[in-house]
C-alpha cells in the first residue's frame, strides 16, 4: 500500500513539473513572437534561444531524474538528482557557450532576460503549486 501511494505521488510529482515547463515553454514562445512583431528579429531570436537555454536542460532533468514508478529507493532517486543537477548545469553552460560562439547579431539582454524570466516563472509556478498541494 505504501509503495503505491509513493508511485503517485512520484507521478503528480513528474507531471505537475512537465506542466511547469509546458507554462514556460508557451511563455517563452509567445515573448519570441511578441518580440518579433513589435522589436525585430535579433530580440526575438535571442529570447527565444535564452529560453531554450532553460528549458531543454530542466526538460532533460524532469525526464530522467524524476521517479516515475512505484517503488523508487530514496538514495537512487537523490544521486539521480545530483547527477541530473550536473546535467542540468552542463547543458546550460554548453547552451550559452554554443549561442556566444555560433550566433551573430545577439541580444544578451533579451538572451538572458528570457531565461531569467523562466527561472522566476518556474518559481512562482512551484510556490502556488506548493501552497494549493499544502491547502488540501
Amino acid at each position: 500500500m505504501g509503495n503505491q501511494r509513493t508511485g503517485t505521488q512520484s507521478r503528480d510529482t513528474r507531471q505537475q513539473i512537465l506542466g511547469v515547463l509546458l507554462i514556460q515553454t508557451i511563455v517563452m514562445l509567445v515573448l519570441s513572437a511578441a518580440l518579433l512583431l513589435l522589436m525585430g528579429d535579433v530580440l526575438a531570436y535571442s529570447a527565444l534561444l535564452g529560453g531554450l537555454i532553460y528549458i531543454v536542460p530542466n526538460l532533460f532533468v524532469a525526464l530522467r531524474s524524476l521517479p516515475h514508478r512505484a517503488g523508487s529507493r530514496a538514495r537512487k532517486v537523490l544521486a539521480e538528482l545530483y547527477i541530473g543537477q550536473i546535467w542540468k548545469m552542463a547543458l546550460s553552460v554548453a547552451g550559452f557557450t554554443a549561442t556566444f560562439v555560433w550566433v551573430h547579431p545577439i541580444s544578451p539582454f533579451s538572451l538572458f532576460g528570457s531565461f531569467i524570466l523562466l527561472q522566476l516563472l518556474g518559481m512562482l509556478l512551484q510556490v502556488k503549486l506548493k501552497n494549493r498541494f499544502l491547502k488540501l
